[in-house]
């Protein structure tokens, strides 16, 4: 899968995916951004939307742990007054990242809900050689199955940006599970959700 001009990505694809579509202004952004980092997104598959997890990390993950796949997990952190959302990526053998986002934001709320929606979600993986992995996941009993009974909480967040940089700071302190704390990017322009302008569109074509 590669990406048309102006940005070009190799892309392997470890499941049969045709071509995805995906918003340009947000690509251009997350490429440019300081790695260890991971964004939400909105993909196009034919005539149907899914949400996409993207990572992007300081090295390399070698292809044969890529070819393993890997454990997502999720969960709500906070207190009674303020929560916020936990990713965390584990691949086997090589390391484990973590995510915190701000669950009042309104990308987080539209994409989350598509994704308990749809059942299902893409990740994107994309190393410092400007190579991409992509995957498609159900959300399945094993898989993400609390994303949907937190989605209540999640939409009537109303999480502030203190909070959030104070549950950072908590969290770096004490991570669980321990790994890499991964820079939420691409998190706050609503134009990101819009792939219906030809303006806004990149493909990715299987190679």
């Amino acid at each position: 899968m590669r990406l048309r001009q102006p940005q070009e990505l190799k892309v392997t694809i470890h499941t049969s995916l045709p071509i995805l579509t995906v918003n340009r202004g947000f690509i251009e952004e997350f490429i440019s951004a300081e790695p260890s980092c991971f964004a939400l997104g909105l993909v196009e598959e034919g005539r149907r939307t899914s949400g996409f997890l993207a990572l992007r990390p300081n090295e390399v993950i070698p292809s044969d742990v890529l070819g393993k796949g890997f454990r997502l997990g999720h969960g709500l952190l906070g207190t009674s007054k303020f929560e916020v959302v936990q990713f965390s990526f584990e691949f086997y053998g090589f390391g484990i990242y973590n995510v915190l986002i701000n669950p009042k934001s309104f990308l987080v709320k539209t994409i989350l809900a598509l994704m308990v929606e749809t059942k299902d979600y893409f990740f994107f993986a994309l190393d410092g050689n400007q190579s991409v992995t992509a995957f498609r996941s159900d959300i399945g009993e094993k898989n993400l199955v609390g994303l949907k009974t937190n989605l209540p909480k999640i939409q009537n967040s109303t999480t502030t940006d203190t909070q959030y940089r104070k549950a950072l700071l908590s969290f770096e302190r004490n991570p669980e599970p321990a790994g890499v704390l991964l820079n939420w990017v691409c998190q706050s322009n609503t134009e990101y959700l819009d792939l219906s302008k030809n303006e806004n569109r990149l493909e990715m074509k299987p190679t």
